[in-house]
C-alpha cells in the first residue's frame, strides 16, 4: 500500500474512533488507539508532503442536540510521549523554537485524569457557560447539566478577570461509578468510568446529569482578561484553591525531567490506589510568559505534553486452563498465558473467576485474548479476539471432578462450583487452609510458606493446624531437610512461638470459615472478649442465640460458625490451639464503645495492620471508608481523598502521635 493511501486510511479510522470515543461507545481500547495515532504521526513526520491530507483535527463535530458555542481560545489536545526520550525531544524542540540554548525550565507535573474535557466560562465572577471540547474550536453548550457537579463553583470568590475560562476534566471516582452501574441491567452498564462520565454529561435531560455523582477538577485555562491573574502554573493552582475548585493532590514542581519521570513511575505503580482513573501525567512548562511565547500548533500546545503510562491491556494466547481449589472447596478456573508485559509487569496467569464467566465469554485453550491489569489487581481476560481464533480451538468442557477425584457440586444461588469433599479429605483444600492459617492477617507465622507446608504434610509432620505448634518435637527430621539446618529450624520455632501471642479476632480469622472474614471475626471477638468465655459459649446450647445478639453478624456467617464447631474434629483442633496460645482479654472501654476508626496514608512508627490491631484491642470498630458515621480518621503521610472528605464531614482527625496518645 502506498504511504499516502495508508495515511488516509489511518485518518479515516481515527476520525471514526474519535467520534465513538466522544459519544462514549469506543470499539477499540486506548492502547490500540495510541498505536494507530503514533503510526499516523510518524508517517506525517517522515513525509512532510503528505501534510496537505492531514485534516484529522481534534475531538469530533459537536452534536446538533445542543446549542453550539465557539471557544474564546482553541481547546487543544496534548501531544503524547511514551518515555523520557520522547519528552526530552519535545522540550528540546520548544527550546529550538525559542532559539534558546539552555532549557532550564521549571515544570509542573500532575495526573492526566481519564475523563471528559469541559470548559467553564465565568463572567463578572459568575458561571456563564459550560462548554464541551467539541472539535476544539466549537463545543456544545451544556450549562444546565453541570450545575450539580461537585467541584464546579457557581461564583468565583477571588478573581480579578472580568472573563475567564477554566478548563478541566469531568469524571467519576471509582466507587461512585460502581454504584451507578448497579442501577442498570448488565447489558446496559457502562464499560468504564470515562464512558459513564461522557454518557452522563451530555444528556438532553439535565436532571439525569444532575442526579449522577460527577466531579470536576481543573487542569488549565483558556482566555482570561486580567493578564496577571496568575504568572505560572503554581499560581493557577493557588487560584483554583482560593476559588473552591478541587485538586488532584498530586501536582508537583520540578526542574529536572529525570526527577519528573521518577515521580511518574511512582504514581504509575500506585495508580490503582488513586480514587479516579488516570492514564498518564501531564508535564507543563510552568511560566505563563514562556507558554505564550511558545504558543501552539493547530493541534497541540508546544509547552505541555502527556506522558502516557504503560498499557494496562495486552494481547496474548492461552496455553492451558487449570483448576485452582480454595480453602473452602471453591474451584476457580485459571488461564495459563504466554507471558506478556502489562503495565511494566510480566503476566503469565489470569483468573477466569468462575465457569459461568468462561462460558459467557466463550474462552478456549489456544485463543488469543485481551488481558487487563489495573495496578496490583489480579489480571483478568476482558475479551477474546475472535478474528484470531482457529477452527480447531474447542469449547472448554466444565469438569465434573475436583483434582482430588471428588465430585464437583453446585450450590443453589452460587456461581462458583465446589469440591464435595471435606477439607481434610481434599489435599488441595487442606493446603490452602494451612496457607491461610499461617498468613500475615491470621496467625502470622513467618517462614512457613507453601513449599515447606507441603514438605511437612508429605513427611506426616503435620496433619492439622495444631500440629504446627508441635513441630519443635521433630527437630531431628527437619534439620536434615534440604536448605535447612539448626539456625533455620530455631528461626521457624521462634516465629511459631511469637504467633502464640495474638488476638481473639486473628485466631477466629485464621480458622478459615466461610463468611468469617476480618470484620465478622472482629465482631465475634468483641462480643466474647476472651478465650474462656468463648469456649464456654461454643459448648452452650444458647450459641445461636448469642451469635444473633451480635449487631452486624449475618445469618450466613452464623450458620457457617455453628456448622464448623458442630464438627467434633474441628472443635477439638480449634480448642487445642486455644490452649497453647495467649489471647489478651478485650477490656470494656466506655470511650471507644461502638466507635469506628479508619486509617489512611503511611504511618511512620508502625504498619497500618499493627495500628488496627491496637485500636481493636481498645474496642474500636475498624471502618473501611469515610462516611458521616465515622468517628475518627487517623492519617499518615501521602493521605489522599479520605483525609479531604473527612475534613469536609468534620470528622475527628488525628495524626499518628495523637492516635498513640489516645490508645495509651
Amino acid at each position: 500500500m502506498k504511504t499516502k493511501d495508508r495515511l488516509i486510511k489511518l485518518k479515516d479510522k481515527l476520525k471514526r474512533y474519535n467520534k465513538q470515543y466522544y459519544n462514549s461507545n469506543p470499539t477499540i481500547n486506548d492502547s490500540q488507539y495510541d498505536d494507530l495515532k503514533r503510526e499516523y504521526d510518524y508517517l506525517l513526520l517522515k513525509n512532510p508532503e503528505l501534510k496537505k491530507f492531514d485534516d484529522l483535527g481534534i475531538g469530533t463535530t459537536p452534536s446538533s442536540k445542543f446549542e453550539k458555542f465557539k471557544h474564546y481560545e482553541p481547546m487543544l489536545s496534548l501531544s503524547n510521549s511514551f518515555n523520557l526520550s520522547d519528552t526530552k525531544d519535545f522540550f528540546e524542540k520548544a527550546s529550538n523554537f525559542l532559539k534558546k540554548e539552555n532549557s532550564n525550565y521549571t515544570f509542573n507535573v500532575d495526573c492526566k485524569i481519564d475523563g471528559v474535557s469541559l470548559s467553564l466560562v465565568y463572567k463578572d465572577n459568575k458561571l456563564l457557560k459550560a462548554i464541551t471540547r467539541g472539535d476544539g474550536i466549537i463545543g456544545e453548550d451544556i450549562t444546565p447539566n453541570v450545575l450539580g457537579i461537585k467541584g464546579i463553583p457557581k461564583v468565583l470568590k477571588s478573581c480579578k478577570s472580568k472573563l475567564i475560562e477554566i478548563r478541566g476534566e469531568v469524571f467519576f471516582i471509582r466507587k461512585d461509578f460502581e454504584k451507578l452501574n448497579k442501577q442498570f441491567e448488565r447489558k446496559n452498564q457502562f464499560s468504564n468510568p470515562r464512558n459513564a462520565a461522557s454518557g452522563s454529561l451530555r444528556q438532553i435531560n439535565s436532571k439525569i446529569t444532575r442526579d449522577r455523582p460527577l466531579r470536576f477538577i481543573p487542569h488549565g485555562y483558556g482566555k482570561f482578561s486580567y493578564e496577571e491573574e496568575f504568572l505560572n502554573f503554581e499560581d493557577f493552582l493557588s487560584f483554583c484553591k482560593n476559588n473552591n475548585f478541587d485538586k488532584t493532590g498530586y501536582a508537583k514542581k520540578y526542574s529536572s525531567l529525570k526527577n519528573i519521570y521518577d515521580y511518574i513511575l511512582e504514581i504509575e505503580k500506585k495508580r490503582s490506589l488513586i480514587d479516579f482513573d488516570i492514564d498518564g501525567m501531564v508535564i507543563k512548562i510552568s511560566d505563563l510568559n514562556l507558554q505564550r511565547m511558545l504558543g501552539s500548533t493547530n493541534k497541540f500546545p508546544r509547552w505541555a505534553i502527556a506522558a502516557k503510562f504503560s498499557s494496562e491491556e495486552a494481547l496474548t494466547q492461552i496455553e492451558k486452563i487449570e483448576l485452582q481449589i480454595g480453602r473452602t472447596g471453591a474451584i476457580t478456573p485459571v488461564a495459563r498465558l504466554k507471558p506478556i508485559n502489562i503495565g511494566g509487569v510480566v503476566v503469565s496467569n489470569a483468573t477466569l473467576h468462575n465457569f459461568d464467566e468462561v462460558t459467557r465469554k466463550d474462552i478456549r485453550i489456544d485463543d488469543f485474548v485481551w488481558v487487563k491489569r489495573a495496578g496490583d489487581v489480579i489480571p483478568y481476560i476482558s475479551k477474546v479476539d475472535l478474528e484470531k481464533r482457529k477452527k480447531t480451538n474447542k469449547k472448554f468442557d466444565i469438569p465434573n471432578k475436583c483434582l482430588c477425584g471428588s465430585k464437583i457440586i453446585k450450590i443453589a444461588d452460587e456461581a462458583v462450583l465446589r469440591c464435595s469433599a471435606k477439607k481434610n479429605e481434599c489435599k488441595y483444600q487442606k493446603l490452602e487452609n494451612f496457607k491461610h492459617f499461617v498468613s500475615k492477617k491470621a496467625m502470622n507465622i513467618e517462614g512457613l510458606g507453601e513449599k515447606l507446608i507441603e514438605k511437612f504434610i508429605n513427611l506426616k509432620l503435620i496433619s492439622n493446624k495444631y500440629d504446627i505448634y508441635r513441630l519443635e518435637n521433630h527437630k531431628d527430621k527437619i534439620v536434615i531437610l534440604e536448605g535447612f539446618g539448626e539456625k533455620s529450624f530455631f528461626n521457624l520455632i521462634d516465629s511459631i512461638n511469637k504467633s502464640k501471642i495474638t488476638s481473639l479476632s486473628r485466631y477466629l480469622y485464621s480458622l478459615g470459615l466461610r463468611y468469617l472474614g476480618e470484620n465478622n471475626s472482629e465482631l465475634i471477638s468483641l462480643y466474647f472478649k476472651n478465650k474462656t468465655r468463648f469456649k464456654n459459649f461454643i459448648r452452650s446450647k444458647s450459641l445461636r442465640e448469642q451469635l444473633e445478639n451480635i449487631d452486624g453478624l449475618g445469618e450466613k456467617a452464623i450458620a457457617s460458625f455453628i456448622n464448623y464447631f458442630s464438627d467434633k474434629s474441628n472443635l477439638e483442633e480449634s480448642f487445642a490451639i486455644l490452649d497453647v496460645i495467649k489471647i489478651d482479654r478485650i477490656e470494656d472501654n466506655i470511650t471507644s464503645l461502638n466507635k469506628s476508626i479508619l486509617f489512611t496514608g503511611t504511618l511512620q512508627k508502625m504498619s497500618r495492620d499493627r495500628a488496627k490491631e491496637l485500636a481493636k484491642k481498645k474496642g474500636y470498630k475498624i471502618a473501611s471508608n469515610v462516611s458521616k458515621n465515622l468517628d475518627i480518621l487517623v492519617f499518615g503521610e501521602k493521605s489522599g481523598s479520605k483525609l479531604k472528605k473527612a475534613k469536609e464531614l468534620k470528622i475527628n482527625i488525628l495524626n499518628e502521635k495523637d492516635f498513640l496518645n489516645l490508645i495509651n
